[in-house]
């Protein structure tokens, strides 16, 4: 399984954002851009329909072993390579430092199939946070459930 981990890894770096992604726009003045900044934001408030970040990257859920076939440190592997790919797209994940690294292949996942927006004019945050631990993908990890302010 480790060889596979490797190539898999290899196709994780691949599926960096190529630099000239966003070259294909012609040089803006500092108005255009922040113009182009403000139309990015009401795309993302509007909530129009989005590709899934499989289209972006290019890899396919597919090609993702599953959970339980992965070691502890093949899971580390996998998900330090992908947080760093989803990077260079504008993309942001922001895990718990006790979440243990079988849930956060399990959350990296769903964003790989999940509908995401590739900001030009800024990044994207998944912290899997609803500010309410009931129901809270995090579960008992839950960031709130540490707050002072947290009484159930």
């Amino acid at each position: 399984m480790q060889a596979y981990i490797d190539y898999l890894v290899e196709d994780i770096m691949a599926a960096h954002r190529p630099e000239d992604y966003f070259s294909k726009s012609p040089k803006n003045s500092q108005e255009e851009d922040l113009e182009e900044a403000l139309k990015e934001s009401e795309k993302f408030v509007s909530q129009e329909k989005r590709f899934g970040f499989e289209g972006y990257c290019g890899l396919k859920r597919e090609s993702f072993p599953p959970k339980d076939q992965l070691s502890e440190a093949q899971l580390a592997q996998v998900t330090t390579a992908f947080v760093a790919m989803m990077k260079s797209w504008n993309l942001e994940v922001a895990f718990p430092d006790d979440l243990p690294q079988l849930r956060r292949y399990e959350l990296l996942m769903g964003i790989l199939v999940g509908p995401v927006m590739i900001f030009k004019h800024g990044y994207y945050c998944f912290d899997f946070c609803t500010g309410n631990p009931e129901g809270c993908e995090l579960g008992e990890y839950c960031p709130c459930l540490k707050s002072e302010f947290y009484n159930p």
